[in-house]
């Protein structure tokens, strides 16, 4: 056996130095819940029982992968001692062990594939697909790529039923692997104060719920150079940011940062910074200053301005956080084409040169991908949606005006419409207009199910996932899934979100709605 290279050498330090986050993250106890029902599951008799500690190999493929930190934090834990990976030679030891790799790594990996290839989906495991095969002698966990190397880490993890000491695994083969491939979850983030519950959420509860997008929506809770007038509050740092990606590639989450453009530009009485340190951008600056009769205000998308100091500030958030993708929200979008420069022009073509303009300095400058939320595409009165959830205000119309690679956000709450039970039309209206589609459900786990096993009857390449919305900060989402707090009630946000939370994330990566 060889030891694995520097970079793989550093990752092990680092798995020692981050052991408190690795910890809480992996030794977390999982609820029955959050455990998943694999695909493929043949028992054996026995356990892989360690009372010392097992070598652990690791394959030359994830030497500089962070695949299998977990494991190596574990055995730590476990055993008390420094576990240095190996590389494993052609000859396995005789000895218990741990060997992780991907299938070209070691031939004892690339037959384990080859035994159940049958039994996989055509395209094999996929990106984040998994067999476990463990005897009493030894575990091997087998995958197409690391993050599947990850995700069946924690799944042997999972089923170690010894209580602090040693190991006990009982025998058998798992195969499994996701059905939805973005499995999201949708953040507010006001402040600094935030971050300990971002770290918490990132390194404990997205990989236990095997969630791998967390939109953070940040709006002007940044630290901006370009335009430091616009910050508001205990605003994120450059390096909070950066600390928090570094920990979502740890786990294997992909972090999508987030403004809210065009619309909701205030709240209640208060008005966002933008429009406060900028009030010629405000479409409707004769309203009242307390926001008293209306929901949200807007920015004007015909001001020759804006778009100058709104891509300053998506450039400074995409950099911070190295992003490769941005979501510009655009949700409720109420106020529109009322200042002079707008008055005369159809709301779905000032809609759609907003959406237009963003697209041309995220995908076509940056070559960044583009979310956003896709309500004001869709017809209040011809999907019964009503007023929220579609537009009612002249805006569908611009679903034929946009570029076809923005992937929509397609946000729905209630399980009924007109009377009727929710069939979610727009599902498969988006897709056939030629988008990719991100279902998002949010406070219930009726809402979750009907919302999700429409996404599954119209999936097709276009149907990325799932997005849990939440409409709230992480403290609340990580005390309410830790059971510390009771369910977030901001926002009329009734029903058991963590519940709902929890539903999705199952189902997205089982791909059965249940009950």
């Amino acid at each position: 056996m060889r030891r694995i290279g520097r970079v793989g050498f550093l990752l092990a330090l680092l798995a020692v130095a981050l052991q408190p986050l690795l910890s809480d993250a992996q030794g977390a106890p999982i609820k029955a819940e959050d455990k998943r029902m694999p695909k493929i599951t043949e028992a054996r008799e026995g356990a892989f029982r360690c009372d010392t500690a097992p070598a652990l190999l690791v394959g030359k493929s994830l030497a500089d992968s962070p695949a299998f930190l977990p494991l190596q934090e574990r055995l730590q834990s476990r055993f008390q001692a420094t576990m240095a990976p190996a590389r494993p030679d052609g000859q396995l030891p005789g000895s218990p062990f741990i060997l992780i790799g991907l299938a070209q790594d070691h031939p004892a990996l690339r037959q384990l594939l080859a035994d159940h290839q049958a039994k996989l989906p055509k395209g094999g495991l996929g990106p984040e697909g998994y067999i476990l095969d463990i005897t009493p002698a030894r575990v091997l966990i087998a995958a197409s790529q690391p993050a599947g190397a990850f995700y069946g880490a924690l799944a042997l993890l999972e089923r170690d039923t010894a209580a602090e000491k040693g190991l006990t695994i009982p025998a058998g083969t798992v195969a499994d692997w996701p059905t939805m491939g973005w499995r999201g979850m949708h953040l507010l983030v006001n402040s600094r104060a935030d971050l300990p519950n971002l770290e918490t959420l990132i390194t404990e509860y997205l990989p236990q719920l095997r969630l791998n997008q967390l939109i953070l929506e940040i709006n002007y809770h940044f630290q901006y150079r370009s335009h430091p007038e616009i910050t508001e509050g205990d605003a994120l740092t450059r390096d909070d940011c950066r600390h928090l990606k570094e920990l979502a590639d740890k786990h294997f989450v992909r972090l999508i940062p987030m403004i809210n453009c065009l619309g909701h530009q205030s709240w209640a009485e208060h008005t966002a910074q933008l429009l406060k340190s900028h009030p010629e951008f405000d479409e409707t600056p004769d309203y009242p200053a307390d926001n008293k009769g209306i929901y949200c205000r807007s920015w004007c998308p015909s001001h020759p301005d804006i778009n100058k100091v709104v891509f300053a500030l998506i450039d400074e958030l995409v950099d911070a956080f190295d992003a490769k993708a941005f979501h510009v929200g655009m949700d409720e979008v109420f106020i529109l084409g009322q200042c002079p420069r707008c008055k005369g022009t159809e709301n779905a073509r000032l809609f759609a040169k907003a959406v237009n303009d963003l697209h041309g300095h995220i995908v076509g400058a940056r070559k960044l991908q583009m979310l956003m939320w896709g309500d004001r595409f869709l017809d209040g009165d011809a999907t019964k949606y009503g007023e929220w959830e579609a537009s009612k205000n002249g805006t569908a119309a611009a679903i034929d005006l946009v570029p076809k690679d923005i992937i929509l956000c397609d946000w729905h709450y209630e399980t009924s419409y007109g009377g009727a039970p929710a069939t979610y039309p727009s599902v498969r209206l988006f897709q056939d207009k030629g988008f990719r589609v991100w279902p998002s459900g949010w406070r219930t786990e009726e809402n979750v199910r009907m919302l999700t096993g429409c996404a599954l009857q119209n999936q097709s390449d276009r149907m990325v996932g799932y997005l849990a919305t939440t409409w709230s900060g992480a403290g609340n989402i990580v005390g309410g899934l830790s059971g510390s707090v009771p369910p977030p009630q901001g926002r009329e946000n009734r029903g058991d979100l963590p519940a709902a939370i929890r539903k999705g994330a199952q189902i997205a990566w089982e791909g059965k709605v249940g009950t």
